[in-house]
C-alpha cells in the first residue's frame, strides 16, 4: 500500500481527471496528481522517451529493465517487460537481461548497459566508457541513453519512496497492444 493516499478523483477538477484518463490512470501518474504541473511535465518527458526517441526501442527497454533491476523497482519491471515484448524484445534477450548475462548482447547493447550501470553506481558514466560508446553511437543517441537512464532512476526512486504498487490492470505494453495508445500519448 502506498505510503501516502492517492488523490481523490472526486476532489479533482475535470481537466485533471481527464488528463489522468488520457495517461491511462497508471499509479505512477495517479500519485503525481498531487502535483499536476509536475505530472504533466513528467508525462511529456515519458512520451518523448517512449514514442520519439532515436535509439532502437529494444535497446531503450533493455536500459529501462536494467534500471528497474538495479533500483529494485518491481513497478518498472512489471510495466516494461510488457513494453519490451511489444517492441520486439525476444524471450531469450529478456531472460538474459533478467540474469544480467551479456554474453549474447551486441557491442552496442553492452556499451549502453555499461553507461547505465555506471550512472546508477557513480552518478555518471566514466570518460573511458563514453569513449568506447562514441564509436558505436551518435551524439544524440549517447545523450538519449544517459537521459533514459536518469529518468528511470528518478522514477524508481519516486515509486519506491512512496511504495507505489502495481495496478490491478494490464501493464503498459499490453495496453499499447490493445490500442490504448493514450497510455503514452499527449
Amino acid at each position: 500500500m502506498a505510503r501516502i493516499a492517492f488523490p481523490d478523483p472526486a476532489a479533482m477538477d475535470d481537466d485533471l481527471r481527464e488528463s489522468l484518463r488520457k495517461l491511462g490512470s497508471l499509479n505512477v501518474t495517479r500519485m503525481m496528481a498531487h502535483q499536476p504541473r509536475l505530472m504533466h511535465a513528467y508525462a511529456r518527458m515519458g512520451v518523448e522517451i517512449l514514442r520519439h526517441g532515436t535509439i532502437d526501442p529494444v535497446l531503450r527497454e533493455l536500459i529501462i529493465l536494467r534500471v528497474g533491476q538495479l533500483c529494485k523497482s518491481d513497478y518498472e519491471h512489471h510495466q516494461h517487460v510488457s513494453v519490451a515484448r511489444m517492441v520486439g524484445m525476444s524471450e531469450a534477450m529478456l531472460a538474459a537481461s533478467e540474469a544480467n548475462d551479456r554474453s549474447t548482447f551486441s557491442d552496442r547493447e553492452c556499451a549502453a548497459l555499461a553507461i547505465t550501470d555506471e550512472i546508477y553506481r557513480d552518478n555518471c558514466a566514466s570518460a573511458e566508457t563514453i569513449k568506447v560508446a562514441q564509436a558505436l553511437f551518435s551524439p544524440a543517441e549517447l545523450v538519449e541513453i544517459c537521459i533514459v537512464t536518469g529518468f528511470y532512476i528518478m522514477t524508481a526512486g519516486y515509486l519506491r519512496s512512496l511504495d507505489i504498487e502495481v495496478e490491478d490492470a494490464p501493464p503498459l505494453g499490453d495496453r499499447m497492444i490493445q490500442g490504448e495508445r493514450s497510455a503514452i500519448s499527449n
